[in-house]
């Protein structure tokens, strides 16, 4: 797949994202909330903004980059669309089943419940997972030496952070059925023991059967 069509996409996806946070901020901004980010992670989400936002952007639109770039093999497209294209889903997905629960801080709402259904059922963070999975993509997808691996690299001390601050306060709040959770699933990534591969397996075979019948 050619370079220029991998921009488009991942400037597609990109616009996607933003729409969706958007539509929910307005929902957030409603109400009187306080400030939920520390002055270390503000710092965070600025390099965050630089390596997610403001330089694929630049990039995209301008030539200043050009001199770092490097060439991958065209087949390496479509595996790259096929996890950035996961990457947005999730991030959608993961919205969806926090519905009125989400908000961009560390918030408790009044009521808070812990979902643990949809996506949460296969991990904790399924918002923190999604963006690991566009980082890893956005490597292939811009390829540049600076843009590339930007938003990777500037996201990762944010993320083990945030992370371990949100637990400790979930932990707090919903006690040992956060604990409970917390045993059955892992942070980022399904756990072995989650997925069946063997019903991964005959779904598929049944589905090529069903094909060529």
């Amino acid at each position: 797949m050619d370079r220029a069509y991998l921009e488009i996409i991942f400037l597609c996806g990109f616009v996607l994202q933003i729409i969706l946070r958007s539509y929910y901020i307005q929902y957030y901004v409603e109400g009187k909330h306080q400030r939920y980010f520390n002055k270390k992670e503000r710092l965070f989400l600025l390099f965050i903004f630089v390596g997610f936002q403001l330089l694929p952007i630049m990039y995209v639109f301008t030539t200043w980059f050009s001199f770092f770039d490097y060439n991958l093999p065209k087949w390496l497209g479509f595996p790259s669309t096929m996890l950035y294209g996961f990457g947005v889903w999730l991030f959608f997905r993961a919205h969806a089943d926090l519905g009125q629960y989400w908000s961009p801080g560390l918030e408790i709402k009044e009521n808070h419940q812990l979902i643990t259904t949809g996506v949460f059922k296969w991990v904790r963070h399924p918002m923190y997972a999604a963006f690991v999975a566009i980082a890893v993509a956005q490597i292939f997808m811009l390829q540049n030496w600076i843009v590339g691996p930007a938003f990777l690299l500037l996201a990762i001390p944010f993320y083990l952070q945030r992370v371990k601050r949100e637990e400790r306060q979930l932990i707090r709040h919903f006690g040992d059925d956060y604990r409970s959770y917390m045993d059955q699933t892992n942070a980022l990534f399904p756990k072995k023991e989650q997925i069946d591969f063997k019903l991964i397996l005959s779904k598929l075979k049944f589905r090529l059967k069903k094909n060529k019948g």
